[in-house]
């Protein structure tokens, strides 16, 4: 098999803008209530209208009793009272995806729980939290805005964590400070010469076959061997997370996130063709 590194190379270097789901390194405050700016009304009361003229007006006698007596009713008056806070019954803890899910994920991210999360029971308490805050249980008004951003972190969240990539993403950026998915992780986060050659290796063949007779069942050869590096590269990566060795953790999820792209690469190939597209996967 002849290897044009050159070509492939530029294949498999280009990388997809990150999508919206790029967060900041810092853990962020979520903010579940919309608001609004309220139009400033004290301006229009500060000056007289126009066209109107004062008059002028005698000044009372003000002593010192009434000034004191004034100085305490202005205090009393305007003390503002606490503004009723706004909760629903059964929101979730949205501190961090996983406290979202108490009930399937009760000892957080690991190394304090295993990697792998058990789909079925997530997929129950999402179920679960979503009848409870679902904003069509709400009229208009403040309750029903609280309750479209706690729906929305509780599909973010559910999302973020049924997938391994996403996952693996979200425990490296929000408790290690490891962004993966940064503008500049082709530089920080190189993929290692090994996974390289393999990713190569895939291309190289895809062109010798595309437009041949057989090309669809090589294809599909390729998508199960491809599936097969999957599964090994979460296993591995799960390991990682679990003994707390970070730098493998981030090195197994950089060849998950080419692998990823080769497998997206692959669904996409059409009969004819003879390159696939390698693009990061956020």
């Amino acid at each position: 098999m002849t290897f044009r590194p050159q070509k492939i190379a530029q294949n498999v270097c280009r990388t997809a803008t990150p999508r919206s789901l790029s967060r900041p390194l810092s853990r962020p405050t979520h903010s579940l209530s919309s608001t609004s700016q309220d139009a400033c009304m004290l301006c229009r009361y500060r000056q007289p209208a126009r066209g109107l003229t004062t008059l002028p007006t005698r000044r009372p006698t003000i002593t010192q009793t009434s000034m004191t007596q004034r100085r305490y009713a202005s205090t009393e008056k305007s003390t503002p009272t606490e503004a009723r806070k706004i909760t629903l019954a059964g929101a979730p803890d949205i501190t961090n995806h996983y406290a979202i899910f108490p009930q399937t994920l009760p000892a957080g991210p690991p190394p304090g729980s295993a990697f792998a999360i058990p789909t079925s029971d997530l997929r129950r308490e999402f179920l679960q939290l979503q009848g409870l805050v679902h904003p069509d249980k709400y009229p208009n008004g403040a309750e029903k805005q609280l309750a479209e951003g706690l729906s929305a972190r509780i599909n973010e969240a559910y999302r973020t964590l049924l997938d391994p990539l996403q996952r693996a993403q979200y425990i490296l950026r929000e408790w290690h400070g490891i962004d993966v998915t940064a503008e500049d992780a082709s530089t920080k986060h190189a993929l290692d010469a090994e996974t390289l050659m393999e990713v190569m290796e895939v291309q190289e063949t895809i062109e010798e076959v595309g437009g041949s007779a057989e090309a669809e069942a090589q294809i599909n050869v390729l998508k199960e061997e491809n599936e097969g590096r999957v599964v090994e590269c979460v296993g591995r990566l799960g390991e990682a997370f679990e003994r707390g060795d970070l730098e493998a953790a981030r090195k197994e999820c950089i060849r998950l996130r080419f692998w990823y792209s080769v497998g997206e690469g692959l669904r996409e190939w059409e009969p004819g063709h003879t390159e696939i597209r390698l693009m990061h996967t956020s």
